[in-house]
């Protein structure tokens, strides 16, 4: 291999104090909302991990961190303020968070002990928000010519898609670095170039305020799944994920059913939710939480920061309906939504008047479930001496051998915000092939989620075989006898 000295770097890198974008003071909220005194410590960062495979030059490697730090803004982000409303410093140079750690020499059982804790530690990462960085990576040697790499960033500063932006940008720089292409061109786009664009694209007016006043109020104040918090020692990062799939057969039929509707098979696997867990609680009204990328075409594809946007979903639903018309009414909510769509704060004040009294007063208190897709899944990166493929987190089976990373004792006041931190999500893969529940098994019950995942596989295989049956018929024919309260 060629390894080359430099990349292509810009003449001098920016230097700035922004306030936070508008994609960004959701997660800022409930960070100061699960942690109050020390928001870098309320263990939420955004992972992945890709599994790379063949020879490797860690120099170039560690050096092609270094070029992304200068092409992205967010990598070089600390907090000049951590207050309500926090103003972040660009600082003109970063330092490269890199941790190399061998685990090749050890027997498997153990390698795979020591693997498990760390990820685990990463899926929970803490960050000095003054100090900084507000990322790391960690690449973990597993055998002679594979390794793990692991990368945590501080939400905020850092959403779902960023991780491959990262990802891809890290592999481009490293083969600059060893002569096999050229660098890429210098990335001019600020921490404030993109609070402006997410900015312009959240116009502010009276009838989006009225627009979620509408759909939001009565805020809800019954839980769909009651925390249970036996113990002051439960574990607060003892999440785990459940997944569930569909049979060809029903992936076949959801599709089909969406095309009917004219929407996605996303809305269509929502809308199903949506009804069952109606059906479950014995209520007529929920509000459905979930997220949309909030990045447009071009440039913002290729940015290192936070820009999804949430947006919260009233749902009508009837028993005497068809599933394919609860899939139109979930579509049309759905844009009535995204064309709604207002920064948290612009919407916790207009359905909360005394939010800023309250603060921190988290997204949480919006919602009564939460249902969202999965990242688009990362392509494959075949180079000619490195292959680079996505892995799964992993990390669950350090809560059977490691001792808890923080614990119910530990949070005081704060522990309502952990348990509602904790309660059952549904993320669907981007195949809508299936998903998972992820939740926190100290909190909530294991058998619960259990059951309430395959009723779910269930009631999707029903609806989308017969879309046009009444819900009301599907629902009375639903095995076992579960409810949610």
């Amino acid at each position: 291999m060629r390894l080359v000295g430099h990349t292509h770097r810009p003449p001098q890198a920016r230097e700035e104090h922004v306030p936070l974008a508008a994609g960004q003071e959701t997660l800022w909220e409930l960070m100061r909302a699960l942690a109050p005194s020390d928001p870098g410590a309320a263990r939420l960062p955004v992972v992945d991990f890709r599994l790379l495979s063949g020879e490797l030059e860690p120099a170039a490697l560690e050096g092609a961190l270094g070029d992304l730090i200068h092409r992205h803004h967010a990598l070089r982000t600390v907090f000049a303020s951590a207050d309500d409303e926090p103003v972040l410093h660009v600082r003109p140079e970063g330092q490269v968070p890199l941790h190399h750690v061998d685990l090749s020499g050890l027997p498997p059982a153990e390698r795979s002990r020591q693997l498990d804790a760390l990820v685990h530690r990463e899926r929970f990462a803490v960050f000095d928000l003054a100090r900084g960085p507000l990322w790391r990576v960690h690449l973990v040697r597993t055998s002679a010519h594979e390794y793990l790499a692991a990368v945590s960033f501080y939400h905020v500063i850092s959403d779902g898609w960023a991780c491959s932006v990262f990802f891809e940008d890290w592999m481009h720089a490293y083969r600059a670095r060893l002569g096999q292409r050229a660098p890429q061109e210098h990335l001019d786009v600020s921490l404030r170039d993109a609070a402006d664009q997410q900015r312009a694209d959240l116009p502010v007016s009276a009838a989006h305020d009225a627009y979620w006043r509408a759909r939001l109020l009565p805020l809800p104040t019954r839980p769909v799944f009651p925390p249970r918090v036996r113990s002051p020692e439960a574990d607060l990062t003892a999440e785990v994920a459940l997944p569930f799939s569909f049979d060809d057969s029903t992936v076949g039929a959801l599709r089909e059913v969406a095309w009917r509707a004219r929407t996605t098979p996303f809305l269509a696997l929502l809308a199903a939710y949506h009804v069952l867990l109606c059906h479950l609680t014995r209520r007529e009204r929920l509000v459905a939480g979930t997220t949309t990328l909030g990045r447009g075409a071009g440039v913002w594809r290729r940015v290192v920061s936070q820009f999804t946007n949430n947006v919260y979903l009233e749902i009508p639903t009837s028993g005497a309906s068809s599933f394919l018309d609860a899939v139109r009414a979930t579509h049309a909510t759905m844009a009535e939504a995204v064309a709604h769509t207002s920064s948290f704060g612009r919407i916790a004040r207009a359905v909360r008047p005394s939010f800023d009294r309250e603060r921190p007063w988290p997204f949480l208190n919006l919602f009564d479930y939460w249902f969202q897709s999965a990242a688009p899944a990362a392509p494959d990166l075949s180079h000619p001496e490195l292959s680079v493929r996505q892995v799964g987190p992993g990390g669950q089976g350090a809560l059977d051998t490691e001792a808890p990373l923080l614990r119910a004792r530990e949070v005081g006041d704060s522990l309502p915000v952990w348990a509602r931190r904790g309660v059952p999500l549904v993320i669907v893969d981007d195949d809508r092939r299936g998903g998972v529940l992820v939740y926190n098994r100290d909190v909530y019950d294991t058998g619960m989620v259990a059951e309430l995942a395959e009723t779910y596989r269930w009631f999707v295989t029903a609806v989308v075989t017969e879309p046009e049956r009444t819900l009301r018929d599907v629902l009375a024919a639903l095995p076992g006898s579960a409810r949610l309260e």
